[in-house]
């Protein structure tokens, strides 16, 4: 046979060995935290809520929450928005309000304030401000109907830091700040600004976009790097690619919250603003749901979204109510492409994109893959896709 052949035996059955903990669980210095015991997947969701419901319960049944300033309910103290140091007291409480019923419907859920830094939309600041960048007298635009702001302004961060405080008059966990980029002065001074402003247990998650490794020194002062999905589209090679992310695992404070997101649309600028099909369902792509999703909980600790592609809109999925409990080890590495790690309910595998072959997975009684819903002891992974098996009922009352 040219496929490879794994005999796996369920966590349950090792369950009691010293290693098997998670990374977290092991480490007394972290502070107590509801979130560190939510069990695996653990769902992300960023501005955008369910296709089709923005309702507060469909918002909380995501594990990590990152909500927009109008989500939240907030208005700034000033006009223009750009201009504002914070947010107006009638509107904080109404976000305290808003965060705490979220908390009431989902205790365990980990809520992010967005921060609008590296870009404002045009109608935030006169045109003639000082704080937008300039290249040659020329604002510099992102986004369309944005320009990007001079964060190597010491007064434009202090600025930053300022609404930063005042998001977390609302019971928010955390802040989120867009569009990472390879700057360490002007990026650096503001986390270190921030840190200061908002304490050590406030958690910070930075967007790292399309690339990864590429922000190892904002690592020290961040919880989590948001992976968006540009740098797994096409690739095939994976070796180098996971030794960074895991790096940069290793950086942040703890306890730490990264996300992986993978688009489902990966067409150049799908879901931008002129975009002809933008808010229309994309053509389904479950094997790179179920890869990715299986990538995620096999390479570290992470955060999981499928979603349309830049819009983030998104569809809850039947893996997500499966709960694999906590992990009992570390991922293993059996080649460049296939991973495997041991939950406290089930093992996942994953065999990359750019893998030579199937591999073949055995168990010593029936099991079920929650992602296909194939039932038996003996399974094939094709490459380009991944598998969550459980152990079905059956099997565990005829031990």
């Amino acid at each position: 046979m040219n496929n490879q052949i794994i005999s796996m035996i369920f966590p349950i059955f090792i369950a009691f060995f010293p290693l098997a903990i998670s990374a977290e669980e092991s480490n007394p210095a972290l502070p107590e935290r509801a979130f560190l015991k939510t069990p695996y997947p653990r769902i992300a969701m960023l501005w955008a809520s369910l296709r089709g419901d923005r309702s507060l319960e469909a918002i909380a049944r995501h594990d990590l929450i990152m909500l927009g300033h109008g989500s939240l309910q907030l208005k700034f103290n000033r006009e223009p928005a750009g201009l504002a140091d914070g947010f107006t007291p009638e509107s904080i409480e109404a976000a305290r309000n808003r965060v705490a019923e979220i908390r009431r419907l989902n205790p365990d859920a980990v809520i992010v304030g967005d921060i609008l830094f590296y870009e404002y939309p045009d109608s935030w600041l006169p045109e003639d401000h000082p704080w937008w960048m300039r290249k040659n007298g020329e604002r510099q635009q992102f986004w369309p109907g944005t320009h990007r702001m001079n964060w190597y302004d010491p007064e434009y961060r202090h600025h930053t830091v300022q609404v930063t405080r005042s998001m977390k008059e609302t019971g928010v966990d955390g802040v989120f700040y867009d569009n990472l980029r390879n700057e360490p002065e002007p990026w650096v001074a503001l986390l270190k600004e921030v840190r200061e402003a908002v304490g050590d247990d406030f958690l910070i998650l930075a967007n790292a976009g399309y690339a990864v490794g590429d922000y190892d020194f904002a690592a020290p002062y961040l919880n989590g790097m948001m992976y968006e999905s540009g740098w797994s589209h096409k690739r095939t090679e994976w070796d180098g690619v996971i030794k960074k992310m895991q790096h940069t695992e290793s950086l942040l404070r703890k306890p730490t919250i990264s996300l992986i997101e993978r688009f489902e649309e990966i067409r150049d600028r799908a879901g931008w603003p002129g975009d002809a099909r933008r808010g229309q369902r994309p053509e389904p792509d479950p094997a790179a749901r179920r890869w990715s999703l299986c990538f995620a909980l096999t390479i570290g600790d992470y955060y999981y979204l499928f979603s349309d592609n830049t819009s983030h809109r998104h569809d809850w999925y039947p893996e997500y109510d499966v709960k694999l409990g906590l992990p009992l080890q570390q991922g293993e590495r059996i080649n460049e492409h296939h991973w495997t790690r041991k939950y406290e309910n089930a093992v996942v595998h994953v065999n990359l994109p750019g893998a030579k072959q199937s591999v073949t997975v055995e168990f010593p009684e029936t099991s079920k893959d929650i992602l296909t819903g194939e039932t038996g002891t003996k399974f094939v992974i094709p490459p380009g896709e991944g598998r969550i098996f459980v152990e079905e009922p059956e099997s565990r009352t005829n031990r």
